[in-house]
Formats: structure tokens, sequence, C-alpha cells
């Protein structure tokens, strides 16, 4: 008869069941007998047949808490299906024989966790409204439900379970490992749910908070791997004012001399000021804008490249006389021209790829290394641009002429390119020396030490 009953919740057949009911009216009383791992309400809940589990709540209402084998009430079956009708007749029905909605499963979840997961909004709506406390249970896995919902990319979720706590609980909320959301958003790179946390002032204000490995939101994202929304995430968290647990360490006092050092220089000459800040400068606007650099020399790299398949003149599309289709027109009337177009176009395109390369690699561009490079970089580019779009000219223009005042505006630009590449690199080469002196004077003193304790 059992199976009967069974087959009867698979169908929802409730004609069935109101006829085994009148058979045997104990059967349903004797379901904590039988070897099945789901009661009837249990399949009803899941297949989503209401008056089905409409009958058998009222006959049993204890049915509500049965548990399967994996310790699941009917009400985590409705919920995770979605199944709004079914879930409220068992908050309705089923409340009179405990806490239904609080009920963990094997895992630790609630039916309001299965709901938000699966992003069932007017049934997460109906649990938190019946039990708001059962969101607040911790699972096995450690996590929130609202690191859950950030994990799973449940945005709307997000939204209606972010009721459930103040601004400073939500700023404070953290994961077994002491992520925040905002670190969670950061792991799992949600832009939308980054953003939408970032509105909220607790949590902006709360930015740097680290978790249990002292790391904080822009630290886990350095560790993920790179690509173009890590590179966007990276960007809103600077942008919100984050940063990274380096920086938020408090200098050693031997490094705050250098401080107090360009606080005196204010009043020297514009050369000392020019120094102090390149030693100082700590804005990391450059890796702020790692995302937006990108694009220029992405730019001119394209640029280089359609300029060298499409020479000055062309190529030669018809057979004549003794001329290869596809040949530069200027290859066959004058070489070396071509050979200095093509020369001046490689290195445009050469030195643009490599400092796309540098920017999508991850390179730290406070290091003072890598800004010398990508300047020297950009102005070798920019010096090879002007000398290929003379070469052009004086290709296409009679008798080689070009008008002097386009070349004496190029010799400007090209001599302002070389005086700043002229001061980076000397700036950069004093950089190193103070390094390398500054490493050396702690062995120095070391040995004035030791020979001093041997007098």
């Amino acid at each position: 008869m059992e199976g009967k009953l069974y087959e009867a919740s698979l169908t929802g057949n409730v004609q069935a069941l109101n006829a085994l009911l009148h058979e045997d009216q104990l059967i349903l009383d004797r379901l904590s007998l039988t070897a099945f791992n789901e009661t009837p309400l249990h399949i009803a809940a899941m297949r989503g047949h209401l008056q089905f589990a409409t009958v058998v709540l009222t006959q049993k209402p204890k049915l509500a808490m049965a548990l399967d084998n994996q310790r699941r009430t009917p009400l985590h079956l409705a919920s995770a299906n979605g199944n709004l009708e079914i879930v409220q007749e068992l908050i309705r029905l089923g409340s009179t024989s405990g806490d239904v909605c609080g009920v963990q499963d094997q895992d630790g979840l609630t039916p309001v966790h299965l709901a938000a997961m699966n992003e069932h909004l007017e049934v997460l709506k109906a649990l938190i409204q019946a039990n708001p406390q059962a969101a607040k249970e911790i699972p096995a896995t450690g996590e929130t439900i609202l690191h859950m919902c950030v994990h799973y990319n449940r945005f709307e979720a997000l939204k209606v379970l972010t009721e459930l706590w103040n601004e400073e609980e939500l700023a404070k909320i953290t994961d077994h490992g002491g992520n925040t959301l905002l670190h969670a958003a950061a792991i799992n790179k949600r832009i939308q749910i980054l953003n939408f946390l970032l509105r909220i002032p607790s949590i902006k204000g709360n930015g740097n908070a680290v978790n249990r490995h002292g790391l904080t939101a822009l630290d886990v994202l350095d560790q993920c791997p790179r690509d173009l929304q890590s590179l966007e995430t990276q960007q809103i968290l600077m942008e919100a004012g984050v940063l990274r647990a380096n920086d938020l360490r408090p200098l050693p006092k031997s490094n705050l001399q250098p401080s107090a050092n360009f606080s005196q220089t204010k009043r020297k000459g514009l050369i000392s000021k020019t120094w102090a800040r390149y030693l100082n400068d700590d804005k990391q606007w450059l890796e702020k804008q790692r995302g937006v650099l990108i694009v220029a020399p992405l730019v001119a790299a394209v640029v280089a490249f359609y300029t060298g398949i499409n020479p000055p003149g062309g190529t030669i599309n018809t057979q004549i006389g003794g001329y290869s289709l596809g040949n530069a027109v200027l290859a066959e009337i004058d070489m070396d021209k071509y050979n200095g177009f093509v020369a001046y176009n490689t290195f445009t395109m050469i030195i643009s790829l490599g400092m796309v390369v540098i920017l999508i690699a991850g390179f730290p561009l406070r290091n003072k290394f890598w800004m010398w490079v990508l300047t020297l970089g950009t102005l070798f580019t920019v010096v090879f641009m002007v000398a290929t779009y003379l070469q052009s000219l004086g290709t296409m223009a009679p008798d080689g002429y070009v008008n002097a005042t386009s070349i004496w505006i190029c010799l400007i630009l090209l001599l302002g390119c070389g005086i700043t590449a002229l001061i980076h690199t000397i700036f950069f080469i004093v950089w190193v020396v103070m390094k390398l002196s500054k490493r050396r004077m702690p062995e120095t003193q070391a040995t004035r030490n030791q020979s001093a304790a041997q007098v």
C-alpha cells in the first residue's frame, strides 16, 4: 500500500491519495517505518503538486519536518525548485510542528540558502518573512549566504538579502577565511556586485580590511589569473581607494627621513623639487590607469601593421612587364627608400607590442625600472612614427620635396623626445646608484663595527 502512495505522489493524484486514506487512515503515520528515502511530501514538493501536498499536510503536519537521506525537509526541495505556493503551504501548515524554515541539511544549508543559490526571489522573500534568522545560519562551507550569492553571481538575491543586515554589519561580515564581501567580489571578479557593494558607504569605508592571511581585496585579486575582467576589477577597487596590504603598513623610521627631506626641498630650486618628486611619488597613477594605457600602444601597433601592408603608392595588382604581383610599388622604384620605410614602421609596431605585453603581464608599474622602460618605449614609438611619416611624405612628394615647416615641426618634436628620454634616463641611473649605495652601507657599517670590536 505504501508503494501505491508513492506512485500517487509522483503524479500528484489526489483521488488516489484520498482513496488510500479512506482505506487506511494510518498510512501516513506508518511512513516512518518504511525504507524509502523520501516521504510522499518530499516528492510532491519537488514536483510541484500543490493539492497533493496540501492534503498530506492537512492530514499529518509533522511530515513538514521529515528528513530525507540528505537531511532535507520538503521545504528544502520546494525552495530549491522555486515552487512558491507549496513553500507558502509548508510554512503555513508546517510551522505548527517547529521552525521549518531554520532546518539545516547535511551541508548546513537552510531552505533560504537553496532559494538564494537558485535565485527564486519570491520564494526567498516568503522564507525571509517567515524566519529572517534562517538566512544568517552559517553552513558547513563557512560561507555566509551573502558570500554564496557573490560566488554564484546571484545579484538580485544579494540585493534582497542585504536588507537583513545594517550597513555596519555588512561591512564586517566575513567567511571562515576572514574574507569580506569585497574580498569575495574581487576573487570572483563580479563587476556588477562590486559596484553595488561600493555604493554602500560602510563597505567602501572598510575597503582596506584584511583577511586572515593579511590580504586586502586588491591583494587577493593579484593572485587571480590576469584577464580583462581582473583589470577592470582592479581599476574599480583602486578608484574606490582600496590599497594593498604593504601600502597600509607604517614606514620604518629609517624610511621616514626622505619624507622629511622632501618637505625641506619645497623651498629649493626646480631641479630639487623634480628630483624629490621622482623619488617620493606614490600616487600610483600608472597602476590605476593600466587598462587605459594598454589602448595607446595597441592603437599604434595596429596603425603600423596597417601601414606596413599598405605602403605609400600601394602594391602591384596587375601583371606589368617584369614586375611581380603583390610587390610594393615603392620597392620596385626605389628600394633604399622602401627599406627605410619598412625599418621605421617595423620598429614602431614591435616597440608598441612590447609595451602591450608589459602592461598585460602585470608587472608592478610602481617600480621605477618599468616606468623608465614604458617612458622610453613611448618616446621611441613617437620617434619612429615621425620618421615613418617623413619617409612617406618624401616618397609621395614630387622629387622628394617636403615642406620645410613640416620638417621643422617634426624635428622640434624629436628634439623634445630626446631631451625627455635623457632626463628620465639620468634620473633612473641616479636612482639605481642611490639604491646600490644604500645596500652597501649596512655591509660597510658592519665591517666597521667588527673592526672596532677587534680593537
